[in-house]
């Protein structure tokens, strides 16, 4: 009995710090800290080149609309370079980026290397001192190269990380879920931004200089490893609220549940290629952040079932008021989320179940990609779904 009541009460514990303690925890952290601010220079002689390397695989639906966002983007003329790395592309993707050649668009084109070893050899052509990665369904506001760039007169700012919002509404069974979740991570990586512990970045809505780029695994994403190889070499990642990118929530749960299980796999296998970060004797602020914020996240499926497991079992060996009270909230959880996935088509809503099921989905996804990144699974090649 003793044994069930401390692995469900300690599962519980690590839920709770995964989903809210933390947070709180770094906010009191932050409570003395003066926020961190760059005001705007509008001298254009001290705005240094930067090139936004946009790849891209089979993008005609949306690369036109990317490409007029990023040259309507402010910044110096002249000083802003945009190429765009075409991963074996077979539709009209790479004949419409060639229409944009004279206003300064360069087509580097790959023979299908998968995304990530795309960027590595699109990366051998670029010179500037900024590099900026972005993708084809996210658009910036204006002001995102200006708001980005200024934080480079920082010469201690090696990755400058861009606020990157969800602006699809009409994904009702995943934005329940995702609005909480996503609103947490920003959270998170403005109050680590501030302590100088961040060690992220949204792989679609970032900067960094080129100087500190170290080819990347092609079976790893550039959101996980270029930030943790930043900070390696002694430069801060910092996170800029003010500029926006914007993309729509993917309204498909089944291209969801894929595109977070691939992502889970490719960052759970990342972080521990640079398990150095990982030790508190050797980085204590940055292992401290990446054990709460990432690697305890990816297994919060496993406290999940060991707290359902355990008051289960205390449930069925000791029925009470109290072992009732303490395994009914995780059975409430999973037949909110069962009735919305079998209830969801007939238009039968109810409050909350799609929160749950959306949060069992996601949990479900972490699980998937940590199992499969164990078992040896590597993910190179290029997908949009």
């Amino acid at each position: 009995m003793a044994v069930f009541w401390g692995v469900g009460c300690l599962s519980v514990a690590v839920l709770y710090w995964i989903y809210d303690g933390y947070g709180r925890f770094l906010q009191l952290l932050s409570a003395a800290i003066r926020p961190r601010s760059v005001a705007p220079d509008s001298s254009e002689s001290k705005w240094p080149e930067i090139t936004v390397l946009l790849t891209v695989h089979n993008e005609e639906k949306v690369i036109r609309q990317k490409l007029e966002n990023m040259l309507a983007c402010d910044y110096p003329e002249g000083r802003c370079q945009i190429v765009v790395a075409s991963d074996g592309s077979t539709d009209r993707t790479n004949d419409i980026i060639r229409e944009y050649a004279s206003r300064g668009v360069r087509l580097f084109e790959s023979p299908g290397l998968g995304k990530t070893a795309t960027q590595n050899a699109a990366m051998e052509t670029i010179q500037t001192e900024l590099v900026a990665f972005t993708d084809a369904d996210i658009q910036f506001c204006r002001e995102w190269l200006y708001l980005v760039v200024a934080h480079f007169r920082d010469p201690g700012i090696g990755a400058v990380d861009g606020r990157y919002l969800f602006g699809n509404e009409d994904a009702q069974d995943l934005h329940a879920c995702q609005g909480y979740y996503w609103h947490y991570e920003l959270k998170l990586r403005t109050l680590e931004s501030g302590l100088g512990l961040l060690a992220v970045v949204a792989g679609a809505c970032f900067a960094m200089r080129r100087s500190l780029f170290v080819p990347m695994d092609p079976s790893i994403g550039e959101d996980c490893i270029v930030p943790l190889d930043i900070v390696s070499q002694g430069f801060q990642v910092v996170h800029e609220p003010r500029a926006i990118g914007i993309v729509d929530l993917e309204d498909d749960t089944g291209v969801s549940l894929r595109r977070r299980i691939r992502m889970t796999l490719r960052n759970w296998q990342g972080t521990w290629t640079r398990s150095y970060l990982l030790n508190p004797l050797r980085h204590p602020g940055y292992s401290f952040a990446l054990w709460s914020h990432k690697l305890l996240r990816w297994l919060s499926p496993v406290f999940l079932l060991l707290a359902t497991l355990s008051f289960g079992a205390l449930l069925g060996l000791n029925p009470s008021y109290i072992t009732a009270a303490a395994f009914c909230p995780f059975a409430g959880l999973y037949v909110l989320a069962l009735y919305h996935m079998t209830m969801k088509g007939r238009g039968l809503r109810l409050p909350g179940t799609a929160f749950a099921y959306s949060f069992m989905l996601a949990n479900l996804a972490f699980i998937i990609g940590v199992w499969r990144a164990m078992t040896g699974h590597q993910v190179r090649q290029y997908r949009n779904t």
